[in-house]
């Protein structure tokens, strides 16, 4: 299965369909596919998509461990206000993210020393430069316009683009038809010499032709 960004407008829905064994959604260009979801069950939109939160319009930049969206705010949200617990302070839509992409990165921070702590090197006290890699992929700081958005985003657009699961449809390899050839005409001699068997099963004009088409 290959899995690429397409917008929803190029999407043929189709209900109850199963190929492959997957039940798809639809087909793009032909192919069928399926989308791929977030955690809520939602369609998940493709890395650069425009969209619409609680906290203003922003960008998706990439994907939680909790498999959400991480959404770059551009535009914040001037009506959105958030109380905190005792009410003592009330912060806009640009401090609420800011503060939320600090305890966020504290618990990167946790995850840095975790994972540098179980994989550093005995002798030098630091990790390789493979470990290294592995940790930067596994474990990425927030910019303070970032924020985990779930399912609180406005409703995708047509030209949006979105995440889909193209299905493969099974082909033969060479070898695999060359089995499967050989399959058929051993089946088919098997049957021809059991109604041999039996007097007059097979007239000759169609045992010639069963000659014909799957050899002596």
């Amino acid at each position: 299965m290959t899995i690429k960004p397409v917008t929803l407008e190029s999407i043929i829905p189709a209900k109850n369909t199963i190929v492959n064994g997957v039940v798809i959604d639809g087909y793009v260009d032909g192919q069928p596919m399926q989308f791929v979801r977030t955690v809520d069950n939602r369609v998940k939109p493709a890395i650069g998509t425009t969209v619409h939160t609680p906290y203003g319009v922003g960008v998706v930049t990439r994907y939680s461990k909790s498999n959400r969206i991480v959404v770059a705010i551009t535009a914040f949200n001037d009506d959105f206000e958030y109380v905190n617990v005792d009410e003592t302070d009330i912060y806009d839509a640009q401090e609420y993210v800011s503060s939320v992409a600090r305890c966020m990165n504290s618990g990167v921070d946790s995850d840095i020393e975790t994972f540098t702590r179980l994989y550093k090197s005995e002798v030098t006290g630091r990790l390789s430069d493979r470990n290294e890699q592995r940790m930067r992929q596994a474990f990425v700081h927030f910019d303070d316009n970032e924020v985990v958005v779930g399912g609180s985003i406005k409703p995708l657009q047509p030209t949006d683009m979105v995440v889909a699961r193209i299905i493969g449809v099974e082909r033969e390899t060479p070898s695999e038809r060359k089995a499967r050839i050989n399959r058929e005409r051993a089946l088919a001699t098997k049957m021809a010499n059991a109604m041999l068997m039996v007097d007059d099963a097979v007239p000759p004009d169609v045992l010639a032709e069963m000659s014909e088409v799957f050899g002596d």
